[in-house]
């Protein structure tokens, strides 16, 4: 009866039956896997946030496919902050990151079009290319040390069914950031063989070295068509407002017509709802404390993780240039499947890294944002099996 694009087998995998297994006893969990700020005691949404959404403005009901002007003003603002001006008439509100990838999927690509993406990377955009019918195919990001774009593997990826490019800056869970050299490949690449750059920058506030100065990405590209995108999620620390943006850059008249189909795409939706885009002037501008927060969190939380490597040099920690996430390098005394699930055991939920595609095992993954009596409780734990392991 269901479409072909709906998953057929939707039965857990071995480590989340464990995990479900566990909650549903009722046991103590020490959750590394947490990324959702309103969780940890991070969220940015306070009384005055909160009240924003009542404004009176918001009983009116005046639909703009693209998001209203004054919101969209709102988003310009931010860039402006961060030295990355952009016009508001590039700018295309959605609810979600999510809804932004699924409109420029269908902007993009007809039925079997294909969009490249980086390996290891989000497990999110499987669902969502198969969800709008589009195709993916990896290009690998290398580590020796620090984090690289193969060229060889992007430009091999390459054909002509190929609509676009996916580059998430910097990634999660790597942390990982093009350099412009690479940055330059890459749209040097889409331009010879016709394909659009889609950039998710969420994480592009959190630097890891922890100065408010925003990572570099995407905004200001012109020589072929390009979407970045964000939203209130990581920016503000405000999941639960669904409210995220599009930018698009490229040269005219591509431009244009990218806009012309995302407004005519939009309108179909009407995903926004009016009280957030009413007090987004508000959100935006109390997203300094969230950020703050978020960055003494993560790099207390790094420091934490830094010193049980130094205690157990058989583990070790990838190097990372912003986000949320640390890959943790654990011996291949057994799979990463296996370190998960007797992590598990002991009350400590960690991701193992081929859930994001990582190569040739020895790779957990961990959120760098749940509290600090958790964390280090965790990391405890992982040190005692360590030694026993």
């Amino acid at each position: 009866m269901l479409s072909r694009r709906i998953p057929h087998d939707l039965a857990p995998n071995a480590w989340a039956r464990l995990l479900e297994q566990r909650r549903a006893a009722g046991e103590p969990l020490l959750d590394l896997t947490e990324t959702n700020p309103t969780r940890v005691g991070l969220g940015g949404a306070g009384p005055d946030e909160l009240a924003a959404l009542a404004r009176a403005e918001s009983a009116c009901y005046e639909p703009d496919a693209r998001g209203s002007a004054t919101a969209r003003a709102a988003v310009a603002g931010y860039y402006r902050e961060r030295g990355t001006p952009v016009d508001p008439g590039r700018i295309v509100l959605t609810a979600s990151t999510s809804e932004s990838y699924a409109h420029v999927f269908r902007l993009l690509a007809d039925p079997g079009g294909t969009f490249l993406v980086p390996s290891p990377s989000y497990p999110l955009f499987e669902p969502l290319a198969a969800l709008e019918g589009v195709a993916l195919r990896p290009y690998r990001l290398a580590y020796d040390g620090d984090w690289h774009l193969d060229l060889d593997s992007l430009e091999r990826a390459f054909g002509p069914d190929v609509r676009g490019v996916i580059v998430v800056q910097p990634n999660h869970p790597t942390g990982s950031c093009l350099d412009e050299a690479e940055r330059s490949a890459l749209a040097g690449l889409c331009e010879r063989h016709g394909a659009a750059v889609v950039a998710d920058e969420v994480f592009g506030d959190f630097a890891r070295s922890g100065r408010p100065a925003p990572l570099p990405g995407f905004t200001g590209e012109e020589r072929v068509p390009t979407f970045v995108l964000s939203g209130l999620s990581k920016v503000c620390g405000m999941p639960q407002m669904k409210l995220g943006w599009m930018v698009v850059g490229g040269p005219e008249p591509a431009r244009t017509e990218a806009l012309r189909g995302l407004e005519w795409i939009a309108d179909l939706f009407l995903s926004v709802a009016t009280p957030v885009q009413v007090a987004l002037p508000h959100l935006l501008g109390a997203r300094h404390a969230f950020q703050w927060r978020v960055r003494e969190r993560v790099a207390a939380n790094l420091a934490r993780l830094e010193r049980l490597v130094a205690a157990r040099p058989e583990l070790g920690v990838l190097r990372a240039q912003g986000g949320w996430a640390a890959v943790l390098r654990v011996p291949l005394t057994m799979t990463e499947e296996q370190w998960a699930l007797d992590l598990l055991r002991q009350g400590v939920v960690v991701h193992p890294g081929h859930f994001y595609d990582f190569a040739g095992g020895g790779h957990l993954v961990v959120s760098l944002i749940p509290e600090p009596r958790t964390f280090d409780e965790a990391l405890g734990r992982i040190e005692e099996f360590t030694a026993g392991a």
